[in-house]
């Protein structure tokens, strides 16, 4: 016989408004490491549209970089335009340990979206990096899935009023 009162309701019937953080998160991490040069990790951000970027060492969050961050250097002059890649070396000695921020906003695969919404809001922050139950990342929330279900949702609800 099944115990009904350890029955998690949001795990047995998930609000469609409200869904878990795991059904709309980008599911690739994007990330670089202490080491990597700021014009790497500019071409990161820029690449995968993003304004924050986390900082792995071992797939275990350390910290996370932000774009102005980066800018405020270009600004000084530490930075070159060129950019490094797989081809071009680096022409610049700041390393995203120079400019690293922390901790980074980890929140738990199984939450609810407008939960860690909020919570994002709170903390003025643009990425959060979606944890599962063994502390390894497995994705990022940021601006664009949210808006990406914001709008999946105005749109149902206006297929149903009309």
């Amino acid at each position: 016989m099944t115990d009904t009162t350890a029955l998690d309701p949001a795990r047995v019937a998930p609000d469609a408004g409200n869904p878990a953080v795991r059904s709309v998160m980008r599911d690739e991490v994007v990330f670089c490491l202490p080491s990597t040069p700021i014009d790497a990790v500019a071409k990161l951000l820029a690449d995968n549209d993003l304004s924050e970027l986390p900082v792995l060492i071992d797939r275990r969050p350390v910290g996370y970089v932000v774009s102005r961050d980066i800018v405020a250097h270009l600004v000084e002059g530490n930075v070159a335009v060129a950019g490094s890649d797989t081809v071009r070396p680096s022409v610049t000695d700041v390393i995203a340990r120079d400019i690293l921020r922390g901790p980074p906003l980890l929140v738990d695969e199984a939450a609810q979206l407008w939960e860690v919404v909020a919570l994002m809001r709170q903390q003025q922050r643009q990425t959060a990096l979606v944890m599962h139950e063994d502390e390894r990342p497995v994705g990022m929330l940021t601006v664009r899935e949210i808006a990406t279900q914001l709008a999946r949702q105005l749109a149902e609800a206006s297929r149903s009023d009309g």
